[in-house]
């Protein structure tokens, strides 16, 4: 009886401790947070708590998210590294795409970083039917990595220099506003609308997950995909059929090793592109390469590939990426204007405007032509804004 009442008690136990590994408490993912030393801030809240959940919730979907992260995470640290950022920002493009550089969510934003168009068109990214160089690893890296600079220029702070990465700077700066103009994060958190109030909580539930998945029985995978390549210049059409015709490399590792090309062709440029095969594969490339280039049927040019990867935890569904609507106005400064003020009227940051027009300084001189980037939608109120008086535009401030 004292055996059997034992065995009961062991399997109980068992029970108790599995239920423990797997949903944690609230004082174990703060004492585990609080032991990573970041710049971020990656301190536990119980906002935190429903995104840590959800990654033990899906434990096929967190492992394949750690399996490529040993292919994205070394390049990207060492990119972060040399512009002198955390390197724990790895863990946003972890949060945003789930290391997918094929992703696109429902507001048009891609790539690895879910960059957001108006910031690509900023830092001159192309994209276009056939390319989006947002899913370049390398190039979305080296670009979010300067956009982190400047946003984190405007607050001096991690937490919500991620949250305008989010949501725009212009959207932030009005949540600020409503929070009697605080900077901690969390007072401004209930005034944010939900795509941005909850990156900056998702970004530290990916930290916990990357740092204590083996203490969740979470196993590591290694990554399937042959990721030895050899690159190859192309300067003529060519679509990924007629390439994968000839080295017998497959159309979805084709889109996977090369996820720029929106299309499955690689258009014409004089400079070329640079397409990415398997090593083994490369050779039958460069031998049978006046063979490979012919004209291309319309059947070859397929639409946007389907997504099969899996899609980040949270994610709104995927949807095709919206074309850029915005219309260019010209502002001309009156006296008594100064750049807060104008990017307030327009709904744009402080930030966009000097980048627009290569301003150094938040200071703008009477008689300047600013250039402002707007919604192509209210094109006409805009326009109004320049022959407004200063008595019209504070109405538009009040409004606000």
């Amino acid at each position: 009886m004292v055996v059997k009442m034992k065995s009961v008690l062991l399997v109980l136990l068992g029970l108790v401790q599995a239920l423990y590994t797997y949903a944690g408490s609230d004082e174990i993912y703060q004492s585990r947070l609080l032991a990573l030393k970041s710049p971020i801030e990656l301190a536990y809240n119980p906002s935190v708590k429903p995104f840590i959940e959800e990654y033990l919730a899906n434990p096929e979907a967190t492992k394949q998210l750690l399996s490529r992260s040993k292919q994205f995470f070394p390049f990207i640290e060492k990119t972060l590294r040399s512009k002198g950022l955390p390197i724990d920002l790895k863990y946003l493009a972890a949060t945003v795409s789930a290391l997918d550089p094929s992703a696109v969510n429902s507001n048009g934003s891609s790539g690895l970083w879910m960059m957001a168009y108006p910031v690509s068109k900023m830092y001159k990214v192309k994209v276009n039917t056939y390319i989006d160089e947002r899913r370049d690893p390398f190039k979305s890296t080296l670009v979010a990595g300067q956009h982190f600079k400047d946003l984190y220029s405007i607050y001096k702070t991690w937490p919500l220099a991620i949250a305008s990465y989010g949501c725009s700077p212009v959207t932030l700066n009005k949540c600020i506003h409503l929070s009697n103009n605080s900077f901690y994060f969390w007072d401004i958190y209930p005034y944010m609308p939900a795509f941005c109030k909850d990156l900056y909580p998702r970004v530290i539930a990916t930290a916990y997950i990357f740092n204590y998945y083996k203490e969740h029985g979470i196993a590591l995978v290694e990554p399937k995909q042959e990721w030895e390549t050899d690159s190859i210049l192309v300067n003529k059409w060519l679509s990924f059929q007629q390439i994968s015709a000839v080295t017998d490399v497959g159309l979805e590792e084709l889109r996977v090793l090369n996820p720029i090309f929106r299309k499955d062709v690689i258009p014409f440029n004089a400079e070329g592109y640079f397409i990415r095969i398997p090593k083994s594969k490369s050779k039958r490339f460069v031998l049978l390469s006046d063979s490979v280039y012919r004209p291309i049927q319309a059947s070859e040019i397929q639409a946007e590939p389907i997504d099969k990867m899996q899609a980040p935890v949270g994610d709104a569904p995927q949807a095709p990426v919206k074309k850029f609507t915005k219309k260019k106005v010209i502002y001309t400064v009156k006296k008594g204007d100064n750049i807060n003020d104008i990017a307030d009227w327009f709904d744009v940051s402080v930030f966009e405007i000097k980048s627009w027009n290569k301003l150094k300084k938040n200071s703008v001189n009477y008689g300047r032509k600013l250039t402002i980037w707007i919604d192509g939608a209210k094109l006409g109120y805009y326009q109004k804004i320049n022959k407004m008086t200063p008595a019209q535009k504070k109405k538009i401030k009040k409004k606000d």
